[in-house]
């Protein structure tokens, strides 16, 4: 099992939505956790400028 498919088992198994941080919060986390932007979109299926925020 990847990484990534165990997040996605561990959301699924998730039975509450809990709201995202605020983008200034995520932002942080991003960068604490040396993720460029391209990598968390391509993780997401979307485009860096979506998680950029422009």
């Amino acid at each position: 099992m990847t990484d990534f498919e165990a997040i996605d088992a561990l959301l699924a198994a998730a039975r509450e939505e809990v709201p995202l941080p605020p983008a200034e919060k995520r932002r942080t986390l991003r960068e604490e956790l040396r993720l460029s932007r391209t990598q968390v979109a391509r993780a997401l299926g979307v485009s860096p400028s979506t998680v950029a925020g422009r």
